[in-house]
């Protein structure tokens, strides 16, 4: 009989890695309502324009090449050398010298059952101007052939199409023309695009150009900088942005009413030449992949702070039983291991009202309402396995403690860890100075002897 006690503890540990099963399935329902939520954003994706990228404009020059070459024929086994005309084609891409955009977003909330997934209408007003030099680099370095242009375009990608709501419309050295959808380039159809009347050829010409446009899209937005000197402008009336890209914004200020950013970037800064050239081979969707902008995230995720409570799961477990086994033997009650697996579950309990609630709830209710819900009915049963309303009170309010600092814990995403760690680290001091007079020899004899009586 001397050893029941160190039975029972036994007992107590296979329980709590009992309990982890349970703690285990309640982190697979948060992975499942993590995934329809996933599917209720791409149920909303395919009746609304997805995360949207800008990138142009880009004028593109075709061109047809024509030169002589000699070439060596075989006649009458002969050999002669014969010049033939020979003509290439090629397509001449050219950036902006100047690009200046200034964005005005206004979100809004799209919701699919329980799940809402952010979406924006965006004003854009596009100016910036061209030059004809690279057309005359061109020329000086085949001016002993003959160059045949085609007419000219200019094009502008978007990720996509749906989100282009209202046609715009350019103003091309200060005339007017409409665009047509598509961009019109090699393997990169989202967009628009103007036929543009020739350029002049005869001496170096800047040519402005202007135009507004509205783009719909959901979660993010993003700016290729395809131009020499570039500056985008951004108003949003989002507050929790999460900025994006190769470039952070030179300027950016952040409000409970939404926020602004600026960039700037220059060819030094901002290499797009090998985005060119893979364009120039036909590939053109690689103009969209080198971007800045930022996404509208959704500061309180209630999944994944659910997840990361119930990594305290087994602590809470381990912290609440050490006290019930500290009760037995300094005031020498007998608990059932039944009893300690109804404590055990009444704490897991909190986390599935935890999730519940707050797919409704903003988290900090739900939160409040679960763990008052839970340390309620713990301080009661405490109290009735206690034989002590005192007791159960003291243990109500240290667990009313912890789910406290777990709170704190998990509303600081930068300092979590840090702060977890210390937490347990407080609580193990805490309980070794307190205990470290205990002579456990003595406590569990008397236990013994108290079960056996």
């Amino acid at each position: 009989m001397k050893q029941r006690f160190y039975v029972k503890l036994g007992i107590i540990f296979v329980l709590i890695l009992a309990l982890l099963i349970p703690q285990s399935f309640i982190m697979d329902l948060v992975s499942e309502r993590t995934a329809w939520r996933q599917q209720a954003y791409q149920s909303i994706e395919q009746s609304w324009p997805g995360m949207q990228t800008l990138a142009g404009p880009v004028l593109s020059v075709p061109y047809h090449l024509t030169f002589n070459s000699k070439e060596k024929i075989i006649v009458n086994k002969v050999e002669k050398e014969v010049i033939k005309e020979v003509t290439v084609d090629d397509v001449l891409y050219i950036i902006p010298k100047q690009l200046s955009i200034n964005s005005q977003l206004d979100s809004s909330m799209r919701y699919r059952g329980i799940y809402e997934i952010p979406v924006y209408g965006n004003k854009l007003q596009v100016t910036g101007e061209f030059n004809n030099q690279a057309l005359l680099d061109l020329i000086a370095e085949h001016k002993d052939k003959k160059i045949r242009w085609d007419k000219p375009q200019l094009s502008v990608l978007v990720s996509d199409q749906r989100g282009i709501a209202v046609p715009p419309s350019l103003t091309w050295n200060n005339a007017p023309i409409a665009f047509q959808p598509s961009a019109a380039l090699p393997n990169a159809t989202a967009g628009m695009h103007a036929p543009l009347p020739d350029i002049a050829l005869d001496k170096a010409t800047v040519v402005p150009f202007a135009f507004t446009m509205e783009l719909r899209g959901m979660s993010a937005m993003n700016f290729a900088l395809l131009s020499e000197n570039t500056h985008v402008q951004l108003a949003a009336n989002w507050a929790n942005p999460s900025f994006t890209g190769e470039l952070l914004p030179e300027k950016r200020e952040i409000t409970d009413q939404g926020f602004t950013a600026e960039w700037r970037a220059s060819s030094f800064s901002y290499d797009v030449s090998s985005a060119l050239e893979q364009c120039r081979k036909g590939e053109c969707a690689s103009l969209l992949q080198r971007a800045v902008g930022f996404e509208l995230i959704q500061p309180v995720d209630v999944y994944q702070q659910s997840e990361r409570s119930i990594k305290y799961a087994a602590l809470f477990i381990l912290l609440t039983f050490m006290a019930l086994v500290l009760f037995e033997l300094l005031k020498k009650l007998r608990i059932h291991p039944i009893q300690y697996t109804l404590v055990g579950m009444a704490l897991l309990v909190f986390y599935l009202l935890l999730i519940s609630l707050s797919e409704h709830l903003l988290f900090l209710y739900a939160y409040s309402i679960g763990a008052i819900a839970s340390m309620t009915l713990l301080t009661c049963y405490f109290g009735a396995i206690l034989h002590s309303s005192k007791q159960g009170l003291i243990l109500g309010a240290a667990l009313a403690t912890l789910y406290v600092l777990l709170y704190v814990i998990l509303q600081s995403e930068e300092n979590a860890l840090l702060m977890g760690s210390v937490l347990i680290f407080v609580m193990l001091a805490g309980l070794m100075m307190a205990t470290r007079h205990f002579d456990w020899y003595a406590l569990t004899e008397q236990e013994d002897k108290s079960t056996l009586n």
